[in-house]
C-alpha cells in the first residue's frame, strides 16, 4: 500500500524494512515518517514568515548593554582590579555622614508622634463608633521607616488602608475625629490626606483603598487621585523591599551621602528615592563576592557605574521588582535627565581620581542646586590638572540616530 523509499538517516536495515512492511506496524510507521516530514516543512515556514514579518512590519529587536563595573571585572580580567581605599576619601564622607545624620533628639521627636498617630488611628479601625470609616491598617513608610533621615528633614509617612476608595470627604471626616482624639497637633488637611505637625515635626497621612485593582474606579474631584493611591502602595512594597535587602548599615549610609547630593546637584536630583535605595543596595551588596563594600568604596563605584552609562538609555540597569514587563528603574527619566545624570557622573568621576573631591562637599547649604559648570569651575580653581566640561547628547540635531525605548530601528 506504502511504496516508500526509506532514507538513510532513518537508519533501518532491509531485514527489517522488508519484516516492517508486511507488518501491522508498517502503516503507523509510514504515517509517523510521513509526519515528521510535515512537521519540519511547516517548523520552517512558520521561521520565514516569522522573518519576513520583522522586515516587514519594521519591528525591531530589543538591544541593551551591560555598563563596565570594575567590581565585576576584577574576577573577568586579572589585570583590572578597584583601586585601593582611599584613606582621605574615607575620614571626608565619614565628616560629611556626621553632619548630614539626624540627632537622637529629632529622631526621638520623629518618632514619638509617629507612633502616636499610628496608635491613633488603629483607635479609630478598632472603635466601635467609627468602624464605618474601614480602615484596615496603618503602615509606617519613607525614610523615617528605612531608617535613612537626612538632618533637618523632620517628616515621616503613613499610609493608612482603607476598605473603600477614600473620598475627600471621609479623608476630612477621619483627619477632624482624629485630631479631637489625639490632641495637641495641628491638622492640615491635603489632596492625599492630612498632615498632623506638632513643634516642627511634620507626619503625612496618605489614604489608599486596600485592593489595588480598585484604583482605576476612581473618580476625579471625589476620591483621592489614582497617583496618590498607587504611590502610597509602592510605598508599603519599597519600605518592605528596604527592610530585606538594604538594611546593613554601610548602604543606609551611603543612601544618606547620596540623598545628600541629590539635593545639592542638578544632574543627581533627577534620582528618586526608590532609585536611590535600590543602585546603593547593589553597589554595596552586588559584587562577585558575598562580602558588603565600605562606605567610600560604594561611593566611588555608584559614581563609576553612572559614568558608565548604567542609568543610561538601553543600559540593563536595575530591574524594578514590582513593575511588569522586565522594567528598568531608570525608565522614569527622560533622555535629557539620563544625559546629564551621566555626564554630572563623569565629572564626579574625574573629581574623584583627580583627588578633588572637598569641591563636592564644599557648599553644604546652597540656596540653589548646583550646575554641572559651577561644579568643573570649583575643581578647575584649585591646583592640578583641569577637567572639561562633557559635551551634552543633541538630541534635535545629532546625526547619530537616538534608540529609543530600547528599541534598535532596522532601516
Amino acid at each position: 500500500m506504502y511504496d516508500l523509499i526509506i532514507p538513510d538517516q532513518f537508519s533501518i536495515s532491509a531485514n527489517v524494512y522488508v519484516q516492517m512492511k508486511g507488518s501491522k506496524y508498517w502503516e503507523s510507521y509510514c504515517w509517523s515518517s510521513n509526519y515528521a516530514y510535515v512537521s519540519a516543512i511547516y517548523s520552517l515556514l512558520y521561521f520565514l514568515v516569522t522573518l519576513n514579518l520583522i522586515f516587514l512590519l519594521n519591528y525591531s529587536l530589543p538591544l541593551s548593554y551591560t555598563p563596565f563595573d570594575p567590581v565585576y571585572c576584577s574576577c573577568i580580567f586579572p589585570g583590572v582590579c578597584p583601586p585601593p581605599e582611599n584613606e582621605e576619601l574615607s575620614a571626608c564622607l565619614m565628616e560629611i555622614l556626621s553632619r548630614i545624620t539626624p540627632s537622637a533628639d529629632e529622631m526621638v521627636a520623629v518618632g514619638t508622634l509617629t507612633a502616636r498617630v499610628i496608635e491613633g488611628l488603629e483607635s479609630l479601625a478598632l472603635g466601635k463608633s467609627t468602624a464605618n470609616f474601614g480602615i484596615q491598617g496603618a503602615s509606617l513608610v519613607g525614610s523615617s521607616k528605612k531608617g535613612t533621615m537626612l538632618d533637618g528633614h523632620k517628616i515621616a509617612d503613613v499610609v493608612v488602608l482603607l476598605r473603600d476608595l477614600p473620598t475627600i470627604e471621609l479623608t476630612r471626616q477621619i483627619g477632624q475625629v482624629f485630631t479631637e482624639k489625639l490632641g495637641g497637633c495641628e491638622t492640615i488637611y491635603q489632596p492625599y490626606g492630612f498632615d498632623v505637625e506638632q513643634e516642627g515635626v511634620c507626619v503625612r497621612v496618605v489614604f489608599a483603598v486596600k485592593n489595588f485593582d480598585e484604583i482605576s474606579n476612581v473618580q476625579q474631584g471625589v476620591h483621592v487621585s489614582q497617583p496618590d493611591q498607587k504611590l502610597a502602595h509602592f510605598a508599603i512594597l519599597h519600605a518592605r523591599w528596604a527592610e530585606q535587602n538594604a538594611s546593613h548599615p554601610n548602604i543606609k549610609a551611603l543612601i544618606r551621602l547620596l540623598k545628600d547630593l541629590r539635593r545639592r546637584f542638578v544632574g543627581f536630583s533627577y534620582l528618586n528615592p526608590w532609585q536611590l535605595d535600590m543602585i546603593a543596595s547593589h553597589v554595596i551588596m552586588g559584587g562577585p563576592i558575598n562580602a558588603p563594600l565600605s562606605v567610600s568604596a560604594g561611593f566611588r563605584r555608584f559614581v563609576q557605574i553612572l559614568a558608565a552609562g548604567f542609568f543610561a538609555p538601553s543600559s540593563t540597569g536595575l530591574l524594578d521588582p514590582f513593575r511588569s514587563k522586565q522594567r528598568r528603574v531608570h525608565v522614569t527619566m527622560s533622555l535629557a535627565q539620563q544625559d546629564e545624570l551621566c555626564r554630572t557622573a563623569q565629572t564626579v568621576c574625574k573629581i574623584l581620581n583627580l583627588e578633588k573631591f572637598q569641591v563636592l562637599f564644599y557648599n553644604m547649604c546652597p540656596t540653589k542646586l548646583i550646575t554641572l559648570e559651577e561644579l568643573v569651575k570649583s575643581a578647575n580653581d584649585l591646583p592640578g590638572e583641569k577637567i572639561s566640561l562633557p559635551n551634552p547628547i543633541d538630541l534635535e540635531l545629532s546625526s547619530v540616530t537616538i534608540i529609543h525605548k530600547n528599541n534598535l530601528p532596522i532601516n
